[in-house]
């Protein structure tokens, strides 16, 4: 290896790999920090998303050399993808571990990106949203195979909470639920579109319970990164399609992401895809804004309750004061 992949790997191993999702247990942090090198030098592309993000991650913690370390994990990253794609192409039920870890750190890249600057009008993060859903069909044969052979990778997929192929989680309560009914008779809300904005609801509910009750950081970043591989895809297809629902639900799990910020992939991400997605809202939407905005909000304190919502003979003047 040459200088610089030895001390980004030293990076990773050393700083990098204790930042990752549960190293908070001593068993995923082994994982991260001695297992997923011996898997990274067993593949290449994963090999290649490790210097990434290893490269990522020191920018952030040495800005005096982030607009040089910048060009360094772009250009890592682009080359696992080169070689990632190919086998993620012909998958089946053999999937190797690394193939599987390769997937989810590529996810995670992706969304550290939503954190560098831009000049450009606000774009949704679909790019993030459809590789961190390719997890799924990544790890849809492979899972219980990886665990009933006690993959390297048991100790990150047995941590809790888990998150992986739940049924529909019924939440005790409705705080979201408007979001269902409001102005539905503007969209073809079929049973199965119904079904979708419902189940993705109740996963949002439930991240709102955690942060509510104040579950541990750790805990509360695994659900929020989780979410694109388990809500239904045919709400992220609403996503595409820039539906005002399905934008503003997505805001809401990056408001409540904001409590969990305090981690160098996430930093600074939801306030600018909260504001951002406000950006682009019809006027009729901008009322269920206000408490995701004020959720991000550096210079308020955090609502402690949920969205206010409407009651029917409310205006939009009504809602936001």
């Amino acid at each position: 290896m040459r200088v610089l992949e030895l001390r980004l790997m030293h990076h990773w191993v050393t700083a990098t790999a204790e930042t990752m999702s549960s190293a908070q247990l001593a068993g995923v942090r082994d994982m991260w920090g001695v297992s997923v090198p011996q898997m990274a030098f067993e593949y290449e592309p994963l090999l290649h998303t490790l210097l990434a993000l290893g490269a990522a991650h020191r920018a952030t913690l040495l800005p005096n050399e982030a607009s040089s370390l910048r060009p360094i994990h772009h250009s890592y990253i682009d080359s696992a993808l080169q070689r990632h794609r190919p086998v993620t192409a012909t998958l089946d039920g053999s999937t190797s571990e690394s193939v599987c870890l390769n997937a989810v750190l590529i996810s995670l890249y992706t969304l550290f990106l939503r954190s560098e600057s831009s000049t450009e009008p606000y774009e949704p993060p679909l790019l993030w949203l459809s590789i961190a859903r390719g997890i799924r069909t990544v790890f849809k044969d492979s899972y219980h195979i990886l665990v009933q052979s006690k993959s390297r990778l048991c100790p990150l997929l047995l941590a809790q909470p888990t998150v992986w192929f739940q049924g529909p989680y019924k939440s005790p309560e409705k705080t979201f639920h408007f979001l269902l009914e409001y102005r539905r008779d503007e969209e073809v809300m079929d049973e199965k579109t119904e079904r979708a904005y419902s189940e993705t609801i109740h996963y949002l509910e439930r991240l709102y319970i955690s942060v509510q009750n104040e579950k541990p950081d750790w805990v509360i970043r695994k659900q929020f990164t989780g979410f694109p591989p388990v809500v239904p895809g045919e709400f992220l297809d609403f996503f595409y399609e820039k539906r005002p629902r399905a934008l503003v639900i997505l805001a809401y799990l990056f408001a409540l992401a904001k409590k969990v910020e305090n981690i160098w992939w996430l930093r600074g991400i939801p306030e600018r895809e909260v504001r951002g997605i406000n950006s682009i809202l019809p006027p009729d939407w901008k009322w269920t804004m206000v408490w995701a905005l004020n959720l991000v909000s550096e210079e308020k304190e955090a609502p402690k309750n949920g969205p206010i919502v409407p009651q029917p003979n409310w205006s939009m003047i009504d809602a936001l004061y």
